[in-house]
């Protein structure tokens, strides 16, 4: 099964003997503990026998399990923290009972917030997931068609609005100017590129000085301006939100004039653009999926879900999160958003997804109304 781990744990590795032997007599022995990336969800082994060196372990597992020697494989078990065994299995005993290698064993550094409840088939699951065709990133030199096409169609929509207009993705030939903009996250507004206060002032805090922040001699600037022609210049960033709320600068609106000085409220005109550009590309950028996904496990904090659908197994290992609907069986959905943790592949090619909850519905007591039904869950289950 392949694994990709977005977040990874942080552990305290046990390097001495009688602390390993202390946790695997004390805690583990004669305990069940899950076998992490099996094939089938849900495979389990029982420890028998711990050797004395704390080096080695007996395990026994269902007749429907098989192990191999040489093979690599972690046992884990929640106590409060998550605690994991790394192991090679070395022998096969007969009888489902396998001696295993001890490589490792570790433990996380704070408790887990939540234990997962597995959840019984057709009780829970999600869907309508909104996802994003493809991931937009800061280092956008291939760039989503989407944002290509919104670009263009906007420069051709303004081309009558100034002398100049360009309006592109930043690439890695971009002049300092352009650089300093998608750094910064600021605007450059240069009002009257012959008069030295432009270079010196900015308007707000939003937009850059060209003295301070722009490593490039003004008056350079200003000559190459007059030798066009040109008496004022804008630059706006074209920032894109993602799903983790940070502001991306995706691109820039740069716009020259010969005939009129640019001021504030031009450059407030143009901003607006620019967020009309960025609801137009998220609104292209993203796609319904209606299908009905079961949930395997659940907690306060989130959970697992199995996903089958080819589209979404094709897109989602690029995506950091997404939204979807949730329904406990007979009742009505609660909508959330979904940061992705983990990814599984099986044998199938089929995925099974670790979420954490980011988010839910602004809708008025929708994340009470989950709360209560995972504490349902848990106490049915016994796990109270």
């Amino acid at each position: 099964m392949e694994t990709i781990e977005r977040t990874k744990r942080s552990l305290d590795v046990f390097s001495d003997k009688e602390k390993k032997l202390h946790v695997l007599t004390k805690f583990l022995l004669n305990q069940e503990l899950n076998i992490k990336d099996s094939e089938a969800p849900g495979e389990v082994c029982f420890l028998k026998k711990v050797a004395g060196d704390g080096t080695k372990i007996l395990v026994g597992v269902r007749p429907t399990t098989t192990l191999f020697v040489g093979q690599k494989l972690v046992l884990y078990k929640i106590l409060g923290r998550y605690l994991h065994l790394e192991c090679t299995v070395e022998q096969e005993k007969g009888e489902s009972q396998y001696v295993l290698t001890l490589d490792k064993i570790a433990i996380a550094k704070k408790d887990r917030e939540s234990t997962r409840i597995s959840v019984q088939p057709g009780s829970v699951w999600i869907t309508n997931i909104i996802s994003s065709k493809a991931k937009i990133e800061t280092d956008m030199f291939h760039v989503p068609t989407a944002v290509k096409v919104n670009f263009q169609d906007y420069e051709n929509k303004l081309r009558d609005k100034c002398d100049f207009i360009k309006i592109s993705n930043f690439t890695s030939e971009d002049n300092e100017k352009l650089r300093r903009v998608k750094q910064s996250k600021k605007a450059l507004l240069l009002e009257d590129t012959q008069n030295p206060e432009s270079y010196e002032n900015a308007p707000t805090e939003d937009f850059l000085v060209y003295v301070d922040d722009i490593d490039h001699e003004f008056q350079t600037e200003m000559n190459r301006f007059r030798n066009q022609k040109i008496i004022s210049e804008l630059i706006i960033p074209v920032l894109y939100l993602n799903d983790e709320d940070e502001s991306i600068p995706i691109g820039y609106i740069q716009m020259q004039s010969k005939s009129e000085k640019f001021d504030l409220i031009k450059a407030m005109e143009t901003k607006t653009i620019a967020f009309e550009m960025v609801d137009r590309i998220r609104h292209s950028n993203m796609i319904k999926t209606d299908g009905k996904f079961p949930v395997i496990d659940i907690s306060e904090g989130g959970l697992k879900v199995k996903v089958d659908h080819p589209e979404l197994i094709q897109s989602l290992p690029k995506l950091t999160g997404f939204h979807f609907d949730i329904f406990f069986k007979m009742q009505s959905p609660l909508t959330a958003f979904g940061m992705i943790r983990s990814i599984q592949k099986d044998q199938e090619g089929h995925l099974t997804v670790g979420l954490s909850l980011a988010g839910h519905s602004s809708r008025q007591g929708e994340k009470k109304r989950f709360l209560e039904n995972v504490e349902i869950m848990r106490k049915q289950s016994g796990k109270v």
